[in-house]
């Protein structure tokens, strides 16, 4: 019998490969992506969840990703769990970017990130998830934080409260920090943030089943602070050179005096 070389074996296979993959041998068709025209597009279906249930199984999710991870697989794996797909695909892990305000960066709390994640995933048109975001956000500025008494906490500790005032990280753990007595980095720290995204994913769940009872949500009742700022600087107004929500304590620290 004739040798054939290792050229003369590999090249007809090399060519079919080639030609496979000019035609419609690799179009998508199959692979990890083979289904992916029929994945929904957003809104998913959201189903009501026991916020208790939720606040529990985000305290115990923060440990895998922190802040953001912890409230939105709080949400969405309960519902992966109860039907499967789509949910259950779901790369919950690109969730953990943002710890600690994206990054470590301290801006947006990674809790309120993670929440705001599941209302645009479930909430279909702006101007209802704009009324959503704006009752957790102003929920999470005002409310005496963390109040989840966790079943098995991780860290036994009387667990001072205190009110974030903003939605920036950095703010609200400093803010934590004066109330406590307790250092940024440590253990108490991170007990608190794992408590308050467990708060933080209840709250969200709340809102969500309220939104899928057809509740009614009233426009965000702003501080005066947020309305005069708003009156100058946002569109619509004489200035309208700049966009937000938030006090004007997080962009100024302090006003001249001739100021209105």
């Amino acid at each position: 019998m004739r040798d054939v070389t290792r050229r003369q074996l590999l090249g007809p296979i090399a060519a079919a490969a080639g030609a496979c993959a000019l035609s419609s041998c690799w179009s998508g068709k199959t692979g990890p992506y083979a289904d992916r025209e029929r994945r929904p597009e957003s809104p998913w279906a959201y189903a009501q969840l026991d916020p208790d249930v939720t606040a529990e199984k985000a305290y115990r999710d923060y440990q895998k990703g922190h802040c953001m991870y912890g409230v939105f697989a709080g949400l969405v794996s309960q519902l992966a769990e109860r039907y499967g797909e789509p949910y259950q695909s779901f790369p919950f892990g690109m969730m953990a970017y943002g710890a600690a305000g994206a990054g470590g960066w301290g801006s947006l709390c990674g809790a309120l990130n993670g929440g705001g994640a599941a209302i645009g995933l479930f909430v279909a048109g702006e101007p209802q998830r704009t009324l959503l975001i704006d009752e957790l956000f102003l929920w999470y500025e005002t409310a005496e934080l963390p109040a989840h008494v966790p079943e098995s906490p991780i860290l036994e500790m009387e667990m001072p409260r205190s009110t974030a005032g903003l939605v920036l990280c950095h703010v609200s753990i400093t803010n934590w920090c004066k109330a406590s007595g307790y250092k940024a980095a440590g253990k108490q720290q991170k007990e608190r943030c794992r408590r308050l995204t467990a708060d933080t994913a209840r709250k969200t769940a709340e809102i969500l089943n309220r939104n899928l009872a057809g509740q009614s949500f009233a426009a965000a009742d702003f501080s005066e602070d947020v309305c005069g700022c708003k009156a100058c600087h946002t569109k619509g107004s004489e200035m309208e050179n700049s966009k937000g929500k938030m006090s004007r304590g997080s962009c100024h620290f302090s006003l001249a005096g001739e100021h209105p």
